[in-house]
Parts: C-alpha cells; structure tokens; sequence
C-alpha cells in the first residue's frame, strides 16, 4: 500500500527526487479505508510503501507516521505490518519504540546504510554518520530481540578509497545484515555525483562489490543456517517455484521458506526448518496438532 510517493532529500547519487518529485503524503484515512478493505478480501499482511516512509505527514501537517502505524495495527484480520523504505535520519525513537509496542509489526527493517565511511556518506549528503546509524540499529535490537536487518551499499562512490571501503565492510560484519543490495556506483545526470571528478578506477570499484557480495553471502548463510531445527509462523504466498507439491512463504523476518505442507488449513503454518540454501530455507509443516 502507497503511503506517499517522492523524496525531499536530493542525494548526491539520486534522481528520485528530479524524476518522481517531492514528498507527497496520502490522506490517512484514504490509505486506512484501502487496508480495511484488503482485509475484507482476505489479505492479512499489508506493507507501506515510500521512497521515506518515516517521513509520512511531516509536510502535510498530518499524522506523523508511527501515529498510522498504531491506527493500521488495530484493523480487525492483519495479522502483520512492515514497511520500505526507511531513511536512517529519519527513522525517529517514537518509530523504533513501535517495535516493542506492537506485536503485529514485522522484526524486519530495511535499513540502507550505503557506505560506512563517515567521509563518503558526507559526499553523499546521506545526513547521518555511522555512529548515529550504528545508535539505531542498536536501539532496535534492544526493543525488539531477533531484529532482521537489509540494506543498500553503493560501491565505488566518487572518491571513494581502500580505507573507506574497509569501513564499510567493518561495518557489515558488525551489523552482520540478514540480507542487502549492493551496486557499483553509476553516475546519473542532473547529480551531484555526476559533477565530481575523483572518480574510482571501475575495474577496482567492480572488484570491491565482489568483496562487498561475497562477505555478504556469508552473513547471510550464517543468519540461515542459525534457522534450521527452528519451528517458525510462514504465511503462505503460494506454491513453490522449486517444486509444485511444496508451498512458499514469508516468515515475520522476511526470509523465505519452502516446505512440504500437510494441511489445507489457514494462511499461516507452523513450519520446522529442516535445511538453510543460499537465500531461502526448506522446511516441513508441524501437525495441526503439534
């Protein structure tokens, strides 16, 4: 669900804000009335859409975000809340506390950090230092244990150096991300960036992303694998892609299961992880009951 559309904070990388324009938020009660009328068709989990959802009423004098948050919890069938994306600067401690407040609220933030040099995010005119996005990922992890966490990296970002790429690196292995998005950097008219002229060598900044991917594919194993022999609430999707007699689904954290059902009843399985792949987990669902 739509919730606004634009962005008002015009990174150094970015044409959001040049090609979707600024920050517009929906009514809250237009985006209320489309939720309560999902729920009368059956959807139990609804996801807020926005280039910067923590944003949401701030220009329009409207409901600030969490405010919505809290009116959507207590509509009668949804069983699960989550939203993309959130801008760090603006991911706010009335936000985070709504973690621990309500229970419907996926553990599962997408939370783009995109460099952990405090000099390339400057560049990048993120807002934010790594110390104060490090705070946050922290203060999440305290109001709810077993926070999942994703993020974006750009690589190779103007001026970027060896040391500012370890740091983003170092940073990863601290937050240790469940999964995350990483590009090469590309320049894209009408920028800042594009006017800069320190530009890193590609085949370096090529070189870098493998890195950055490949220490990521093994944070992700790790988060997978520390799943198996766990009984897990999938809300199923649909029938797998891998295999027609199994059925796919989500579980609160995001990740992706695959199990062998034995039941026709509900939406949402009980599951035992039985095995971890590359960016999914298989499975076979509990007794009715177990």
């Amino acid at each position: 669900v739509a919730i606004m559309q634009g962005c008002d904070n015009f990174c150094a990388y970015c044409v959001v804000p040049l090609v979707r324009g600024r920050e517009v938020s929906r009514p809250a009660e237009d985006i209320l009335d489309e939720i309560r009328a999902l729920t009368g068709r059956g959807v139990m989990e609804v996801i807020l859409l926005g280039q910067n959802v923590n944003s949401y009423g701030k220009k329009e004098g409207g409901i600030p975000f969490p405010e919505l948050v809290r009116r959507i919890s207590v509509i009668d069938g949804i069983s699960r809340i989550r939203f993309i994306t959130s801008h760090p600067r603006d991911l706010d401690d009335r936000t985070i506390r709504l973690f621990g407040e309500i229970e419907t609220l996926c553990p599962h933030v997408h939370l783009p950090l995109q460099s952990g040099s405090d000099r390339v995010l400057a560049a990048m005119g993120r807002g934010y230092t790594r110390g104060e996005y490090l705070a946050k990922i922290e203060a999440l992890r305290q109001v709810r244990p077993g926070m999942a966490f994703s993020s974006d990296f750009i690589v190779g970002f103007p001026g970027e150096t060896e040391d500012d790429f370890q740091k983003t690196l170092s940073a990863m292995r601290e937050i240790r991300y469940d999964s995350s998005f990483s590009f090469r950097f590309s320049s894209r008219p009408g920028t800042r960036a594009a006017e800069m002229t320190e530009k890193v060598d590609p085949q370096e900044a090529a070189a870098r992303l493998r890195r950055l991917q490949d220490l990521q594919a093994s944070h992700t194993r790790e988060r997978l694998s520390a799943l198996v022999g766990r009984e897990v609430p999938v809300l199923v999707e649909g029938t797998s892609a891998r295999d027609p007699g199994m059925r796919c689904g989500r579980t609160a954290c995001n990740k992706t299961v695959n199990f062998t059902p034995r039941s026709t009843d509900g939406p949402i399985r009980s599951v035992l992880v039985t095995g971890a792949g590359t960016h999914s987990l298989v499975g076979e669902e509990r007794p009715s009951h177990a």
